[in-house]
């Protein structure tokens, strides 16, 4: 289980009532993870949602003609929506770089849960339609 607290700083949550907080921090659990630990595998089913609250992760996304797209995301940013999100494979593959993170993570059924917070919902939304249409781009190169 997530603290609400931990969660009440991140972006993804703004907007959210005390309640919302509360209830997100049930359904999701911290993660200490250590450096090169693979959160997500491209092409592997999704299987999880994950925030990072602190530390980086490297996301790459790869296509045939080799321009791969490698994007290191901070504190504050998170992965694996698009998949559980529009039910296709892991876009891409996350790896936790330089000393590790601290990641909050849920699975496919305490996300659609997570979707029942409207300002959540929303976020996670936007962010998953840009991510799809950045991957589009890429895969077009």
């Amino acid at each position: 289980m997530s603290h609400p607290n931990d969660l009440r700083r991140l972006t993804l949550f703004q907007g959210c009532s005390e309640e919302q907080l509360a209830t997100a921090a049930r359904l999701l659990t911290t993660v200490d993870a250590a450096p090169g630990r693979r959160l997500m595998v491209q092409g592997d089913t999704a299987r999880q949602f994950v925030i990072v609250e602190d530390g980086q992760v490297q996301v790459t996304h790869h296509v045939d003609s080799g321009n791969d797209l490698v994007v290191t995301l901070g504190a504050d940013s998170f992965v694996g929506e698009v998949g559980l999100l529009d039910g296709v494979p892991c876009t891409a593959t996350v790896v936790t770089t330089g000393d590790g993170a601290r990641v909050h993570v849920a699975n496919p059924g305490e996300f659609r849960q997570l979707l029942d917070i409207w300002p959540v919902a929303s976020n996670l939304r936007s962010t998953a339609d840009d991510r799809l249409a950045q991957n589009e781009l890429v895969d077009a190169l």
